[in-house]
């Protein structure tokens, strides 16, 4: 492999998104300024800087016109991704720890954390309605938690959204049919989920967990497909576009990083075959763990962001290509 590092954040990463055709990196670290790329030699083309806090996600949409960061600052931004003006600021008592957008664009998502006697929130807004973009605003969707809702995202294009809890339960719910939840799993993971992507090809969500495990589900059920076991707890997770492929990264906790080996901590992101379970290769690069990681849409190349504040673009060999898993 070919890795491509890139240095630009002062912190550690909290989110890496490729856009849609993939020919840019979006990057968001505790260190208040989200970051974007070019893939092809990592230039950095620029940062979106308003923020006071840890930015603790970012997302694109499918044109790569606008741009959405949720930060500890209490504030989510829209922005024009293209120029890094601040179109639209929402404000809230507690921190916001995860944002997205939907299929259209058209939708933000974004979750707040529990803290004194706030507690955590999830709430869906329309960015085409200026109304809803100020401050105590009705949203579209909007749900109280008892427990920290961690990540949350439209798993199936406008309609619906699941969202993983520090608890390790996933809940889904059809925004055409908010009162209650659709689907709930809380059986799959036992710690606080730390991320939720969608396959590219829409069928699948796959999470990742604290109890040092990823989960294969079905998009329309939520129910457990596979899970794939690792020695230290899961960060991310990713799907390939083009293979029956997992990649998953994580490592020890941040805290006990200083007294662990870069070998016993297993650093290293980890690929496995999608239906047998089975961990067949892994790459090395990062000096901490990995907080996050994305497939390319092209298939040949993955981006992980650690704790060590670097970006890291590993674009496979032929080998990979050429690779067929015996069986």
């Amino acid at each position: 492999m070919r890795p491509l590092s890139l240095k630009g954040h002062e912190r550690a990463l909290t989110r890496v998104r490729f856009n849609r055709e993939g020919d840019l990196v979006f990057t968001s670290a505790k260190d208040k300024r989200p970051c974007v790329w070019y893939t092809e030699n990592g230039e950095r083309i620029g940062s979106y800087d308003q923020h006071n806090g840890a930015v603790w996600d970012i997302d694109v949409t499918w044109d790569t016109q606008k741009c959405v960061t949720a930060s500890g600052d209490n504030t989510v931004k829209i922005w024009d991704a293209e120029r890094g003006n601040c179109l639209n600021t929402i404000n809230h008592q507690t921190p916001m720890k995860s944002c997205g957008f939907s299929y259209s664009g058209n939708l933000v998502i974004f979750t707040t954390q529990k803290m004194t006697k706030n507690m955590s929130s999830v709430q869906v807004r329309d960015i085409r309605d200026q109304s809803q973009m100020v401050d105590g605003a009705e949203p579209i969707f909007s749900a109280q938690f008892d427990v920290n809702a961690g990540t949350a995202l439209f798993s199936k294009l406008d309609d619906e959204i699941t969202i993983g809890f520090e608890s390790g339960l996933i809940l889904q719910y059809d925004l055409r049919n908010s009162e209650q939840s659709k689907n709930a799993n809380e059986s799959v993971h036992r710690y606080s989920v730390q991320d939720l992507q969608v396959s590219p090809s829409g069928e699948f969500l796959i999470s990742s967990s604290r109890d040092k495990t990823s989960a294969l589900l079905d998009i329309n059920d939520l129910k457990k497909l596979k899970q794939y076991k690792s020695e230290r707890p899961v960060n991310s997770a990713c799907i390939s576009p083009i293979r029956d492929h997992i990649c998953l990264g994580g490592g020890e906790d941040a805290m006990q990083v200083t007294q662990t080996s870069v070998s016993a901590g297993h650093f290293e992101a980890k690929i496995y075959h999608m239906v047998f379970e089975e961990e067949f290769a892994r790459f090395k690069g990062h000096f901490g763990p990995i907080n996050t990681m994305a497939w390319h849409p092209s298939g040949n190349c993955i981006a992980t962001g650690g704790e060590d504040g670097y970006v890291r673009i590993q674009e496979f060999d032929e080998d990979y290509s050429n690779f067929k898993y015996d069986f």
